[in-house]
């Protein structure tokens, strides 16, 4: 089995238990949401509250990753910085190396 196989296996058993969620839950609900009241039945109330949990979770999951990315780029850039100053070390210490390597023989 390849891995589309278990993803539409995994997606038809999820179907299967909202199927099963709804039909256990469907009496009306009344909902009082701010100055409004209505019915609904119970398994698209538990749906959207899921749904609207999964967007704030979305959001949550976006802003940390821009700051993640934004990290990123700094650490990356400190990184470019570290580099050049090595390089420059290099060529410092390439210079000096004939000179200090036959003292460093005694």
């Amino acid at each position: 089995m390849n891995k589309n196989n278990l993803h539409y296996i995994a997606l038809l058993l999820l179907i299967l238990l909202i199927a099963g969620i709804s039909l256990a839950n469907m009496q009306s609900v009344t909902v009082n949401f701010l100055l409004v009241q209505f019915k609904l039945p119970l398994i698209i109330l538990i749906l959207l509250c899921v749904l609207l949990g999964a967007f704030v979770m979305t959001l949550v999951n976006f802003s940390k990753g821009f700051s993640l990315k934004k990290e990123l780029k700094s650490t990356q850039k400190q990184l470019e910085e570290e580099k050049k100053e090595v390089k420059i070390e290099e060529k410092i210490t390439t210079k000096k190396a004939p000179f200090g390597a036959f003292f460093m023989l005694f």
